[in-house]
């Protein structure tokens, strides 16, 4: 038996609410509208309304817009953070092989942070371990070559300077990419607070149209013309939805045998 689906997710509630809206503004006589002014208030799209669902709709374009503006920069830094991975593990490679054939004295591997015995490279498996990593190469670097002295080798393929500007690239990234991330938490936690209120409407709606239409004998005809207000039926496997009711139907996926 078909049965209503309550609005109970952001896109669900803001389907419901704008269906209601665009429903109410096409129904010129008013007896035939099934939801009150009042309630209609709440959903007006008029700039000086300031309605609930203005505000709603508002906070999601906002999300729209953050993650918009924070795909690139985790694609950039997810790419910068893979080449200076590469430029840090081969630096440290090199060293351990120059250490190996006596080009770099045995105990080279101390002013990089690393242990003077260490047969694996530093940690690379994560950003914060990327960036603390980098530091230490090229700090290293510069406190090898002061104490080393005229003694000094430097190390190449790659260098410090390449590492250190890689390391600076994907610094001045990774702080953009927080920055973007931050405040796309801002704005769902926004849209988050209106949520409550939102979903609370939309059951109201759907609550009002079907209490509006309940003495229509005909069950079919009664879901169709609630649908066009946003309530959502569910239909069971095997049901065969109403004739018309596509925009307000819900029809469940089978489950796999």
């Amino acid at each position: 038996m078909p049965s209503r689906r309550l609005p109970n997710t952001m896109p669900a509630v803001l389907r419901t609410l704008k269906t209601a809206r665009d429903t109410y503004k096409t129904t010129p006589v008013v007896t035939e509208r099934t939801i009150s002014t009042a309630q209609f208030a709440q959903i007006d799209d008029a700039p000086a309304a300031n309605s609930l669902l203005s505000r709603l709709l508002k906070e999601a374009s906002d999300i729209d817009l953050a993650q918009a503006a924070q795909g690139p920069l985790t694609t950039a830094l997810a790419q910068k953070g893979a080449r200076l991975t590469t430029y840090v593990s081969h630096f440290h490679q090199v060293l351990d092989m120059g250490i190996e054939r006596g080009h770099f004295a045995a105990g080279a591997r101390a002013y990089y942070g690393r242990d003077l015995h260490a047969t694996t490279i530093p940690d690379l498996s994560n950003y914060d371990a990327l960036e603390d990593t980098a530091s230490k190469t090229t700090a290293g670097e510069t406190a090898r070559a002061q104490a080393e002295g005229g003694a000094y080798k430097s190390m190449d393929l790659p260098n410090a300077s390449e590492v250190a500007a890689l390391s600076a690239e994907f610094n001045t990234l990774r702080t953009q990419s927080r920055q973007a991330q931050t405040l796309t938490d801002t704005q769902r936690e926004e849209a988050q607070a209106l949520y409550p209120e939102a979903q609370a409407l939309a059951v109201d709606l759907c609550d009002t149209v079907e209490f509006f239409y309940r003495k229509d004998p005909d069950a079919s005809s009664r879901r169709q013309k609630c649908a066009r207000w946003g309530v959502v039926y569910m239909f069971e496997p095997g049901e065969t939805p109403d004739p018309g009711a596509a925009p307000g139907t819900v029809m469940p996926t089978p489950a796999n045998p």
